[in-house]
């Protein structure tokens, strides 16, 4: 987890960047494309897939006492086009390969988020993942046999491998957010690209 001020000690954005993809992928490989596959691959989709999680966030923070995050159009947009980013151009981390951050992403979009507590402004916070659509691929005979996700273990893989790291879970149990938005991108290769901004 990286935590950086600015103006002093008056705001905190928490910054983190955890690769899931051993977390998500579970063992995930690939070896080449494959003509025929066994099981087909389920339909996907990215919105359906962003409430999902958004739901299991909202599950973890009810059990430890935290009111429940709004979802926020305008935070999901700008996350989107960060997981789009992503996908684009196969990087993973919340500095785009030009160095633009996730404040500057609130800041290009038009979006403010500053919450006082204290002498302190916070003024936002960001999950990324990066996970597959399948468990496991393996080649029987020339034909892959794919171990497909569905699209609510995706979501429960998502919050659970957020949960299991210090920095995730602080972004999500944090008292003082109140709105979030997920922005999912489904890229080549199966990778599932995911960004969640909180205010």
């Amino acid at each position: 987890m990286h935590t950086a001020a600015h103006a002093g000690n008056r705001s905190r954005c928490l910054r983190i960047t955890v690769n899931l993809v051993a977390v998500l992928a579970l063992g995930a490989a690939q070896s080449g494309v494959m003509a025929r596959q066994q099981n087909p691959q389920p339909a996907v989709a990215a919105a359906d897939l962003a409430k999902r999680i958004h739901a299991q966030v909202n599950e973890r923070r009810k059990k430890h006492g935290l009111r429940s995050l709004t979802w926020n159009d305008s935070l999901s947009r700008i996350a989107l086009k960060h997981s789009r980013d992503m996908a684009n151009r196969n990087y993973l981390g919340h500095d785009t390969p030009e160095g633009i951050t996730f404040s500057d992403r609130y800041r290009l979009d038009g979006y403010s988020c500053e919450i006082r507590i204290g002498n302190q402004v916070h003024t936002g916070a960001e999950n990324i993942a990066l996970g597959r659509l399948y468990n496991s691929m393996i080649t029987r005979n020339g034909v892959a046999d794919y171990r497909w996700n569905s699209v609510q273990q995706i979501a429960l893989k998502t919050v659970d491998g957020w949960m299991n790291s210090p920095g995730h879970r602080e972004n999500i149990l944090t008292p003082y957010w109140r709105q979030e938005g997920i922005g999912v991108v489904i890229g080549p290769g199966n990778r599932i690209y995911i960004t969640q901004n909180f205010c």
